[in-house]
């Protein structure tokens, strides 16, 4: 007979013991109460083991989330989601696929850094980068890497949906992004920073290589291909707070989202121009309103095109007293 290996063995082997014990018939009194002291003997002793078993396993459970959470902090959200929750082996090949690539940095960050102290600057670093990076997670985009005050992130994969849903949830994420640099430039500045920062951002569409690129030693997920160059010579093009787009990421987004007039770009990297387009802000369907915004040259609009044409609007601005207007 085949001995029995699994885990509650010897649970099984005193159950059968005690049942062999309930079908005895016209046993002494003296011989129940032996082989029931026996039985309840190793009942205590196996519950012990029990307790034992169970106290290392539930020690390992929390050492094993511990792990587990220290390593969602070096992979992406999404990769890390894949990796633990589903069934069966994970595999991440390496395959081409379209994706929309977003890079953004602090704008002449090198010269604010070098007036400030190591502590100060990690300090001011890290918070900047936990509050983009819950806005990545926000919008489902996969963060890439950080690169310094640098930061690279992708839509499309390991989750896919939609060219269309990609390229405008990386939009919006970076709107929300600008947005959200308002209210850290005010906090700065209460905490005695006196240069404004600003940033830039750039995207670009495109088919891409993505998958674990490295050596036996170390592997990163991570994508290689055109739109990254792409998408970086674009961030670097952008000026203070503003989006440059590229012309495909621009044909799945210009129904939600208004552009300046497209420009024709001289990237690094690139033998060609390159058609870019400067994101102003979101359409807003349901009203038909458009929001123009441009903190440093003091513009604020927002416009109800249910209630004012574009040929009314530009006669109310060629009529607008300039004097009246400022207060003056």
């Amino acid at each position: 007979m085949q001995k029995d290996h699994s885990i509650f063995s010897k649970e099984e082997e005193v159950l059968n013991i005690a049942e062999s014990i309930l079908h005895q018939k016209d046993i002494q009194l003296e011989v129940l109460l032996k082989e029931y002291k026996g039985l309840f003997k190793n009942y205590k002793k196996l519950l012990r083991q029990t307790k034992t078993v169970t106290r290392v396993s539930d020690n390992q459970q929390r050492n094993l989330s511990e792990i587990l959470d220290r390593m969602g902090r070096y992979v992406s959200y999404q990769l890390f989601k894949k990796i633990t929750h589903e069934k069966g082996k994970v595999e991440i090949k390496t395959q081409r696929k379209k994706l929309t690539v977003f890079f953004s940095d602090l704008k002449d960050f090198s010269y604010t850094s070098s007036h400030m102290e190591g502590e100060a600057l990690s300090e001011f670093l890290n918070s900047y980068l936990e509050i983009m990076t819950q806005i990545v997670i926000k919008w489902g985009g996969t963060l890439d890497k950080y690169m310094g005050d640098a930061i690279m992130v992708f839509f499309g994969d390991p989750e896919f949906t939609s060219d269309e849903e990609h390229a405008l949830g990386c939009v919006k994420m970076a709107i929300e992004m600008r947005e959200k640099m308002k209210d850290l430039r005010r906090k700065w500045y209460d905490l005695g920073y006196q240069e404004p920062l600003h940033f830039r951002m750039g995207i670009a569409t495109g088919y891409c290589t993505v998958g674990n690129f490295g050596s036996s030693e170390r592997m990163d997920y991570t994508i290689i291909g055109t739109p990254v160059n792409l998408a970086s010579r674009l961030e670097t093009a952008a000026d203070a707070d503003e989006v440059f787009i590229s012309h495909e990421t621009w044909s799945y987004v210009k129904d939600k989202v208004i552009c300046e007039p497209p420009e024709k770009l001289h990237l690094k990297g690139f033998h060609h121009q390159i058609l870019a387009h400067k994101v102003l802000g979101l359409r807003d369907e349901k009203y038909k309103t458009v929001t123009i915004e441009d903190e440093e040259k003091g513009v604020d609009m927002k416009i109800d095109f249910s209630k004012v044409s574009k040929k009314e609007l530009i006669t109310m601005i060629d009529n607008l007293d300039i004097e009246t207007a400022s207060g003056d």
